[in-house]
């Protein structure tokens, strides 16, 4: 850790689940990260405490008190709402209304069923068109309304 300096220590806002693939980190400061590479590693935790790192002009996150790090980019633009009525998961076509009256379809087939009532969302840009993630489950979408 010698070569990284810490830019801030915050938490998590909410469940942590590790890393995986473009997981989406909310912290308690209000600011949104991206995970910049595909790393898997596994771990639960309420509101963790994290450390916002930087070496040679990137920024990494880190679990206070784990080893495992991974590269993150800033991200502006999400849209917080929630699923106006029941979630079902994805079934490669699913269209959710949400209570901010958009209304966002699934772009990519992807299932995965998960039940849930009114969850809240959370809607960003990737780079590679938007992803909603909703209880822990994400999938590509297109905002139709």
């Amino acid at each position: 850790m010698s070569n990284y300096e810490i830019v801030k220590t915050t938490q998590i806002d909410g469940d942590f689940e590790g890393f995986d693939d473009e997981v989406l980190f909310k912290l308690m400061d209000g600011s949104y990260w991206i995970q910049g590479q595909y790393k898997y590693w596994y771990y639960y935790a309420y509101c963790p405490k994290v450390k916002i790192l930087q070496a040679n002009g990137k920024f990494y996150l880190q679990i206070v008190g784990q080893r495992e790090i991974v590269l993150i980019h800033p991200i502006s633009n999400v849209i917080e709402s929630q699923i106006d009525g029941e979630f079902n998961g994805w079934n490669g076509e699913t269209v959710y209304a949400l209570t901010n009256g958009q209304v966002w379809q699934q772009s990519t087939y992807q299932y995965d069923y998960t039940y849930s009532y009114r969850p809240d969302v959370f809607i960003y840009n990737a780079g590679g068109g938007y992803k909603i993630k909703v209880e822990g489950t994400t999938a590509d979408i297109q905002r139709i309304k």
